[in-house]
């Protein structure tokens, strides 16, 4: 259950039963796939895009094959090797870098070669399937039909602490020949085409046992079509940049206490009146600022913006209260504080804001995690918003409720 930017009660019920196989072949050749059936139940009135009650699609939502080199000449020819090479081909999650360009599902080659202990170059090629929510919402079947491609190689080098600095490249072409429009005020056909280029650098690693850092910079670059409700729709250059860094503290204690730091931020552009559409997006003849991706940010369970023009400190932690005590011994809790900035005053977020003004607001969010049985798990969580300065609209809180039990057999 949760309140919208629009101040409406939604609620949700959604029974889902997943089905998997995995299988592996001397750990050469491996294989998984997954079957989920879930249904969603809205309260009247309460479905997000109109459409009520259904199934969710797909239902085989990951198959993939994968090869190993290395165990391949260990189990057939006897071969130690410190290089390696493997390759996943199919429908698979994809988490690149530290997610701000991609974290999305995608029909993916992914071949990586491994030099001795610490290089390697990870490759990717892939597209969004069906059902991809795109991040330019004004596009007809954005959450259907979006066709993305993503080419890209990542190369890593890993020091003897196992601590990892990296560098990537990404492009992500659309292919989606879509010119129509979500919104009926608009008669002629629109271009919505984004050609993304990502550059990013990055790191992962620890200071100490205590301290494990990430962080990473992002540059997005390339073309994309100007609003076409402010005169003829131009190929307007991007020029657009994210980061985050994030820090965390391990107590190493018996009940597994951790605190953390994250600061995120992505840049905006103040000639646009949305934040990611091309409706209302980048005027014509100017450089788009504005970032734009199917990448993931932790931005709060129940204000959950987009990235585009937003500055996110987070400070939480998490702990097992109870140790090793028995039956409880597996319930963790935590917290996380968030506070909510623009980078630039004059610039949208994909919510309307006051011009000039930085505060979008704060936000306190919950959780628990209980593993009750081997079999079955508990989880919940609970976020309330508060809307700051720059929210256009009724300044009451937003709350945000979910709950759920997941039985393994």
């Amino acid at each position: 259950w949760l309140q919208d930017s629009a101040d409406n009660g939604r609620r949700l019920w959604q029974p889902e039963v997943s089905a998997y196989a995995r299988g592996s072949l001397d750990g050469v050749h491996n294989f998984f796939v997954r079957a989920r059936f879930a249904y969603r139940s809205y309260s009247s009135g309460d479905s997000f895009d109109g459409r009520g009650d259904r199934w969710t699609e797909p239902f085989v939502d990951r198959h993939w094959y994968d090869f190993d080199l290395k165990r391949y000449k260990a189990a057939y020819n006897g071969e130690l090797s410190e290089n390696n090479f493997t390759i996943r081909v199919g429908r698979q999650f994809v988490d690149w870098g530290a997610s701000l360009a991609l974290s999305e599902t995608l029909y993916a080659v992914r071949p990586t070669l491994e030099i001795g202990k610490g290089f390697r170059i990870e490759g990717l090629a892939g597209i969004t399937p069906d059902h991809t929510v795109d991040f330019d919402s004004s596009r007809d079947r954005y959450d259907e039909k979006t066709r993305r491609g993503f080419y890209g190689a990542r190369v890593v080098f890993a020091t003897e602490t196992s601590d990892e600095l990296y560098a990537y490249y990404l492009y992500s072409p659309d292919y989606y020949n879509n010119t129509l429009s979500r919104a009926p005020i608009v008669l002629t056909d629109v271009n919505f085409k984004t050609n993304s280029h990502y550059v990013g650098l990055g790191t992962t690693g620890s200071v100490d046992p205590n301290w494990v850092y990430q962080a990473e910079l992002v540059g997005q670059f390339g073309t994309n079509m100007s609003d076409p409700l402010r005169g003829v729709q131009r190929r307007d250059a991007i020029l657009a940049m994210a980061g985050r860094g994030q820090i965390t503290y391990l107590f190493r204690d018996p009940n597994q206490t951790k605190l953390q730091l994250e600061i995120l931020g992505a840049s905006g552009d103040s000639d646009r009146l949305t934040a990611t559409d091309t409706l209302g997006g980048n005027a014509p003849g100017t450089q788009d600022h504005s970032f734009q991706s199917l990448g993931f940010a932790n931005t709060g369970l129940s204000f959950g913006g987009s990235l585009a023009n937003l500055s996110s400190v987070r400070l939480g932690g998490s702990t097992h209260p109870f140790g090793d005590t028995g039956s409880i011994s597996d319930l963790q809790v935590g917290v996380d504080g968030f506070v909510f900035n623009t980078i630039d005053s004059s610039a949208p977020i994909d919510e309307p804001t006051f011009r000039g003004k930085h505060f979008i607001g704060g936000e306190v969010d919950f959780y628990l995690n209980w593993r009750l049985t081997s079999d079955l798990a508990f989880n919940a969580r609970y976020g309330v918003f508060l809307p700051g300065e720059a929210v256009l609209g009724r300044k009451s809180a937003r709350h945000f409720v979910a709950a759920g039990f997941v039985l393994s057999f």
